[in-house]
């Protein structure tokens, strides 16, 4: 049996409990609680001293960092469920491009979103720094629309669309908080279209963080 350590709300935990439910492996969820302090325990340090979520233990084997989950998950268990990757050699260099491109840069840009926003005191909300982290966000997105354009139309479903939903979910969470951000209005038909698409999927309903229901 896998152990899943997760954190609801977060996108790289959310990432791997799609790949989990994706592939039917059987697991248990061990919910972490960054106000109890679990993140910082003694015995979840000596699994990822770094001191985030989400962790994945395996028997002996023992995993942090969520891109890195996925491609283990999809080495050591190739026959279960659906493929988290292409198998062809080039496609599958295309969708890990996309995802060190997701982590590297994209999150950045929302981290920046979210740090002015949902993790900043409404008071003290900068107008103007939040402007600028959305105008970035949004030149990072618009990088993407080819994807989106050829996810829809091929009904793509990967361990790419695992990698980006979660954190477009997030934005949109984002703007319940701050309705005028302006997301769901500026979002580019291709990218509309593919996360409606995924959206309406029970995988992805049935994965959604709990505290968000």
């Amino acid at each position: 049996m896998i152990d899943f350590y997760y954190l609801s709300g977060s996108p790289f935990a959310w990432r791997v409990w799609l790949a989990l439910e994706h592939k039917g492996l059987q697991y248990q969820r061990i919910n972490l609680s960054f106000q109890n302090g679990d993140l910082k325990k003694k015995s979840y340090l000596m699994m990822n001293p770094r001191g985030k979520a989400p962790v994945l233990v395996d028997g002996e084997v023992t995993i942090y960092e969520s891109a890195v989950i996925l491609e283990y998950l999809e080495d050591k268990y190739p026959n279960m469920g659906a493929n988290l990757l292409p198998r062809d050699v080039n496609t599958r260099a295309l969708s890990r491009r996309l995802i060190n491109e997701i982590d590297v840069y994209l999150d950045s840009a929302s981290r920046r979103l979210l740090m002015a926003t949902l993790f900043t005191p409404k008071e003290q909300w900068d107008e103007e720094k939040i402007s600028r982290a959305f105008e970035a966000l949004d030149v990072e997105l618009k990088r993407f629309d080819e994807y989106f354009s050829l996810g829809f139309e091929l009904k793509i479903l990967s361990a790419v669309e695992f990698s980006m939903f979660p954190i477009i979910a997030l934005i949109l969470r984002i703007e319940e908080q701050k309705p005028d951000l302006g997301f769901s209005k500026s979002m580019s038909p291709a990218l509309g279209a593919w996360f409606t698409r995924l959206e309406t999927m029970s995988l992805f309903q049935t994965t959604r963080p709990p505290h968000w229901r």
